[in-house]
């Protein structure tokens, strides 16, 4: 799962793409709400959750508009 859709928009790609360069990341899936992005991630079966949303977190950051909320959580299969 890589969460690419052919309906997202290029800013969603460039943030899914960030996501999946980041060590522990196997998919991800990008949200784009009115003032709120959301990102969904699969981790690895060999990294941990909190190890892997800490890597993403600072991966974004340089990302996020000052007047965005962003969540980021973990997917289940």
């Amino acid at each position: 799962m890589d969460g690419s859709a052919p309906n997202l928009s290029r800013r969603a790609r460039i943030i899914e793409e960030a996501v999946l360069d980041v060590d522990g990341v196997a998919g991800v899936r990008v949200w784009e709400l009115p003032k709120r992005i959301e990102i969904g991630v699969l981790v690895a079966p060999f990294d941990a959750a909190t190890d892997v949303l800490q890597r993403v977190l600072e991966v974004i950051e340089a990302l996020r508009s000052p007047d965005e909320e962003w969540d980021v959580g973990v997917l289940n299969d």
